[in-house]
């Protein structure tokens, strides 16, 4: 009966844990909310030299058809979507305002944060590709005129497998992002309940 005393009193002591620094805490998501926006100004970086490249390709290269002139149009909308999205998500992200309120409000913030961003990388992601498709697609039909039909199929197939290559990115992507959210979430969390 005294061991079974000994492992209540043990078991007890591991369920509430010990408190954790509030200041530790919020250093670590102040940490880890600048890696994120790191990683968005990074992409968004990305994505304004893809604009530019696409851009001097548009202006020097002279193209058969206006389905090219289309194809090139989508990719530029498309990069520009993105990088509107990436930087408004960094402006947000890297302003510390929320972090200093209390932890319900960021809490609610991140959380909300959280689901835009499940949306954006899931059902946009999805229109993003089928434009980015049809772009590839357009494009296609000119290289079909001036290329011999292996170049074509060499094309299709790099295309493909480029595709396949990007959702599989981005499923990754998505799941870290959103541990990584998670964990924020669950520290913040935690020093809501120590200071209940």
């Amino acid at each position: 009966m005294k061991d079974f005393d000994a492992l209540k009193d043990l078991w007890n002591g591991q369920m509430n844990g010990p408190n954790m620094d509030h200041e530790d805490i919020l250093r670590d998501v102040r940490k880890s909310g600048s890696s994120i926006a790191g990683k968005l100004l990074t992409e968004a970086l990305a994505m304004l030299a893809g604009i530019l490249i696409f851009g001097w390709i548009w202006l020097e290269a002279s193209f058969l058809l206006w389905t090219t002139h289309l194809s090139i149009a989508i990719m530029i909308a498309c990069c520009l979507y993105y990088l509107i999205v990436q930087l408004t998500d960094y402006r947000r992200f890297s302003s510390e305002k929320h972090i200093l309120q209390k932890p319900e409000s960021y809490i609610t913030y991140l959380q909300k944060y959280q689901r835009d961003r499940y949306n954006f990388n899931t059902r946009n992601y999805k229109i993003y590709s089928v434009f980015i498709g049809l772009a590839m697609a357009l494009f296609a039909i000119e290289l079909y005129y001036i290329s011999p039909v292996w170049q074509s199929i060499l094309g299709l197939m790099f295309t493909i497998g480029w595709f396949i290559m990007c959702w599989r990115w981005m499923i990754t992507y998505r799941r870290k992002e959103q541990e990584r959210l998670n964990e924020m979430i669950t520290k913040l969390e935690r020093i809501k309940k120590q200071f209940n």
